[in-house]
């Protein structure tokens, strides 16, 4: 058992994750770690996170058909 890699994760990564509106949060967490700088805030996120945001790109998503309940 002395091979278990426990990973801490980082508080910035947590925060954004348990966003419900990662625009403000996003803001928010630039304003208490990064002097309210987004910018840093973003190239801290492309190092550490590979799907930072959790947006969705509107164009890429196929409308899905509405499913129907015949009675």
């Amino acid at each position: 058992m002395n091979n278990i890699i426990y990973i801490n994760k980082d508080p910035i990564l947590i925060e954004l994750e348990n966003s419900v509106d990662k625009k403000s949060a996003k803001r928010m967490i630039a304003f208490k770690y990064f002097n309210s700088n987004e910018t840093l805030l973003n190239e801290y996120l492309d190092k550490n996170n590979s799907n930072d945001t959790g947006f969705i790109n509107r164009s890429s998503v196929e409308p899905k058909a509405q499913l129907e309940f015949s009675f």
